[in-house]
């Protein structure tokens, strides 16, 4: 019975895995206090942590790294809501953002190395660069909530930056870095400083980038397998 939950799981994580961050960014802009949505998140990355580890045996020290950087965050998090010290907020908010990044980055790239060390096309391997592909999104969104928090004017948002709620800021950078990773551009949402349209214009790079090589892989996938 236990061996096939395990089974169950090996093979089906990473799709599981899309659905959650998916409810995620559905639940985000619905979730009116600050701190529940910033410990959803916290939430969402510690199980994508155990997932991407649990894809990758090998990562014994990157799990250390990633569980430290991860505690980091939630620290951060704690102390940028429940702080009595307002004049130092901003430096817990960029410490639990800044945090958060490198956990991201490192969680993206070994779902791609679980995807490419498989050498097999399968349901779960197409969910896992789905997956990698929506972390690269929160990842950026991540930075852009941290240049907000230092300069409320470096994006020009339908509602001023510093009237807008947390949970719904939180949700249009999601919003904001989703649509410029697969560079579709509304224009509702726009960069308004340097540094801003710098890092918009890098992850819209980082978009064509990786859909250029997750086709590659698929093809060199699908042409090695076997065929009846």
């Amino acid at each position: 019975m236990s061996r096939g939950i395990e089974r169950a799981f090996a093979e089906w994580r990473f799709l599981s895995l899309t659905l959650l961050i998916c409810a995620y960014l559905l639940a985000a802009p619905l979730i009116a206090g600050k701190w529940q949505i910033q410990m959803l998140l916290e939430v969402l990355l510690l199980v994508t942590v155990l997932v991407t580890v649990s894809a990758n045996a090998g990562w014994r020290n990157m799990r250390r790294a990633l569980v430290v950087l991860w505690l980091m965050s939630v620290t951060g998090t704690l102390l940028s809501v429940f702080s009595v010290r307002p004049d130092l907020r901003q430096w817990y908010r960029t410490v639990e953002l800044l945090t958060s990044v490198p956990v991201l980055a490192v969680l993206a790239a070994g779902m791609l190395a679980f995807v490419q060390r498989g050498r097999r096309l399968t349901i779960d391997s197409i969910f896992a660069t789905v997956a990698a592909y929506l972390l690269l999104a929160l990842l950026f969104a991540q930075i852009y909530l941290c240049l907000l928090t230092w300069d409320p004017n470096s994006f020009s948002l339908p509602v001023d930056a510093a009237e807008r709620p947390a949970h719904l800021l939180q949700s249009d950078m999601s919003y904001f870095s989703l649509v410029t990773l697969a560079t579709v551009g509304y224009g509702d949402i726009l960069p308004a400083t340097h540094t801003a349209r710098m890092l918009a214009m890098f992850q819209a790079v980082t978009g064509q980038f990786y859909v250029a090589v997750v086709v590659a892989l698929f093809v060199g996938m699908y042409s090695s397998q076997p065929r009846e």
